[in-house]
């Protein structure tokens, strides 16, 4: 169950947390800030259940009641604040209902009484000023878990009555040793879903995992050879084709991006120790029998620009044309 020996990674964070509770010097309310599968939930979840647990060092015992009640959901001094089922957003009636309405009732059994807001940055800016009245003036036994993706979203006076935690980006290393020991993955499958990942190791577990993405790295590696190889009635269709692959095409253009980058570096260097789909070495040897160094340096640069114009105009059809048409160019 939740437990620090569980996150991988965040030292210094797990030290700071521990640290407080040996000491007795809890603060009011913390933020866990990160990317999702980051570790943030995971910290901020043992840190709750340390808080409570009942043999008071800086980690959970598992054992007493503090604990297994916890672990089942059922501690009835530690209360969580979600979207409803279907909302964006975490609305005031949340924070009416749930922490304004439980907040003057001392902790039954408990230390503490925790309160753990999930997606904390979602909730809008009257849920954020009816929780500010609590955080200004809250009781001694309040603790408040603030578990957050963007915490820039929060009003500047939530931000400065919080302690801020921001978990770190793994690097891909550490994460590909957990995915091959932890998950049974082959090294190479490890590494190119700890590359993707962008240091979540969270992140990294899905995409190891997910055959769907597997099979876009593969259709990623396949329609960049027939890119170069194809004449220009085979590119029109190509381009085409790429409809069906709308709804992901920033994964789709990540993963075409990084193989460039393979491509480049193998075209240096020579050597496969630095690539990060080292179970295609032959795809990357052929595309750089198709292209040069000067020409992957000009597709890494032009698929950049096309990850940005998607975002800044979203024209699909025309964007994806004009990288693939530029691509083709010799």
């Amino acid at each position: 169950m939740y437990d620090f020996g569980a996150v991988i990674g965040n030292k210094s964070i797990i030290k700071s947390l521990k640290q407080a509770v040996e000491h007795k010097r809890v603060n009011h309310a913390y933020i866990f800030d990160g990317l999702k599968g980051s570790g943030r939930k995971t910290l901020a979840y043992a840190f709750a259940k340390t808080l409570n647990c009942k043999a008071g060092t800086g980690s959970p015992c598992g054992s007493c009641i503090s604990c297994k009640t916890f672990d089942s959901g059922n501690n009835p001094d530690v209360i969580f604040v979600k979207r409803s089922e279907g909302e964006r957003e975490i609305k005031i009636d949340a924070v009416r209902n749930v922490i304004n309405k439980n907040i003057a009732v001392k902790p039954y059994s408990n230390r503490y009484k925790v309160f753990i807001i999930e997606d904390a940055d979602r909730m809008n800016t009257a849920a954020q000023n009816a929780f500010l009245k609590t955080l200004e003036e809250p009781p001694y036994f309040a603790v408040f878990l603030l578990i957050t993706e963007n915490c820039s979203k929060l009003l500047p006076t939530v931000l400065s009555r919080c302690q801020h935690f921001r978990t770190e980006n793994l690097p891909a290393e550490e994460i590909k040793k957990y995915l091959v020991s932890r998950l049974s993955v082959s090294d190479a499958a490890a590494y190119t879903a700890a590359v993707y990942s962008g240091g979540s190791i969270g992140r990294a577990a899905e995409l190891a995992l997910s055959e769907e993405f597997g099979a876009l790295c593969a259709s990623v590696a396949e329609n960049t050879i027939k890119l170069l190889e194809t004449d220009l009635i085979g590119l029109y269709k190509l381009t085409a084709q790429m409809e069906q692959y709308k709804d992901n095409i920033e994964s789709y253009l990540d993963i075409m991006y990084l193989l460039y980058r393979d491509c480049l570096v193998y075209m240096q260097t020579g050597s496969t120790a630095a690539l990060v789909r080292q179970d295609i070495t032959d795809i990357i040897s052929r595309i750089c029998t198709l292209t040069g160094t000067r020409r992957l340096i000009r597709g890494c640069s032009l698929i950049e620009d096309a990850l940005e114009n998607l975002r800044r105009y979203g024209d699909f059809q025309l964007v994806i044309e004009n990288l693939f048409f530029k691509l083709k160019e010799k």
